[in-house]
């Protein structure tokens, strides 16, 4: 089971690597939507001309939604510890939410704005779960990772 552990660790970090780098992606596709939708001098905008520009950023959205579960079920096989566990599965619960955000925005600007607030907190978390993960400590208990592993037991 070790090597199953080892091996589903290994394809966390490559998969939480490449999540990161497309949430960095996701959110230059927001900006770029934003700054082609603008009109023209003698343009006029309307509501299709606009979701046009964000076609790209919705279909890599709903792409890191699935992402982000199969990272939770990968940090799930590999069963790495409460820590990693749990942040793995924050990290699925905000991109869902972000999703949902991301759909209400259209007719609740609240939630539009908190979509994009969202954004900034799945990449951060990303980015802290992929360096975490490039440490190579992922299936060290944490108290060994602070140096306070509990003494052996004495010699009889």
């Amino acid at each position: 089971m070790n090597r199953v552990r080892q091996g589903t660790v290994w394809i966390y970090r490559i998969l939480i690597t490449l999540f990161a780098a497309a949430v960095v992606v996701e959110v230059f596709l927001a900006g770029l939507g934003i700054f082609r939708a603008m009109p023209g001098e003698d343009e006029s905008v309307s509501h299709e001309t606009i979701e046009d520009k964000f076609d790209a950023h919705a279909a890599l959205g709903d792409f890191l939604g699935g992402g982000s579960l199969l990272l939770l079920i990968v940090i799930l096989i590999a069963w790495t510890g409460p820590r990693s566990i749990g942040a793995t599965f924050a990290l699925a619960v905000l991109t869902v939410v972000q999703g949902i955000l991301g759909g209400a925005g259209e007719d609740a600007p609240i939630a539009g704005a908190f979509h994009a607030v969202n954004a900034f907190l799945v990449l951060g978390l990303a980015l802290f779960l992929a360096l975490r993960a490039w440490r190579g400590n992922l299936l060290i208990p944490p108290s060994q990772l602070r140096g306070t592993a509990p003494p052996p037991p004495p010699a009889p």
